[in-house]
């Protein structure tokens, strides 16, 4: 087979593919021939960029990392008020819309993933970086002057932040209309001006 002149472009391709056959078909009976079908390619192609599924479902991980840490640690790199940086990670910890196929997919991963010491890792791995994004902005608006002194230990307060957006995100994706996306942007909002004593926080878009 011919190497492709961008290999980096067809292995994005790729991985989006996987995320949208996940959405359309679910997991459950997923193969490598569905993402050749919805990539438009052979299944011989998908084969050359990645050995099985699972190598593929990993790099769904990894686009999540970069989506989920990554770019929202750049998004507020720039922002000195840590009031302003944590309304902006709320708001970008939660899906994009009911369609956001990035989030079914995590979802749908960690059901059928779920016990295999492998997705536990990278699940791990992706959760300890949101947390460790909310503690240094919670540490931040403490020094700052803007969060309350006696916050509950901080880490809890992380740990909290990104449990909801899970809790949350998965009522956005399953079209739960008593929790429209931005109802569950104002709830996530309310707990962290309670948890720090803060009225001002607003979340909002990235920048």
């Amino acid at each position: 087979m011919a190497r492709p002149r961008n290999q980096t472009a067809r292995r994005t391709q790729l991985v989006d593919s996987t995320m949208k056959a996940i959405r359309e078909r679910g997991i459950a009976s997923l193969r490598i021939r569905d993402v050749a079908e919805v990539a438009g390619v052979a299944t011989g192609t998908v084969h050359y960029y990645f050995d099985d599924l699972d190598k593929l479902l990993h790099e769904v991980h990894s686009l999540a990392a970069d989506r989920f840490y990554d770019d929202r640690l750049a998004a507020i790199a720039d922002v000195r008020d840590a009031r302003e940086k944590l309304g902006i990670t709320l708001r970008t910890g939660l899906p994009r819309s009911a369609e956001d196929e990035i989030v079914i997919a995590l979802y749908e991963i960690g059901v059928y993933k779920r016990g295999d010491p492998v997705h536990g890792l990278l699940s791990s791995g992706l959760y300890d970086r949101q947390v460790a994004l909310y503690f240094g902005i919670l540490e931040l608006g403490q020094s700052q002057g803007h969060f309350r002194d006696d916050l509950e230990p901080a880490l809890d307060v992380a740990r909290n932040l990104v449990a909801l957006e899970d809790a949350y995100g998965l009522h956005v994706i399953d079209g739960n209309r008593s929790l429209p996306l931005e109802r569950c942007a104002a709830l996530i909002e309310s707990y962290a001006r309670t948890a720090t004593g803060c009225s001002t926080i607003r979340t909002r878009p990235a920048p």
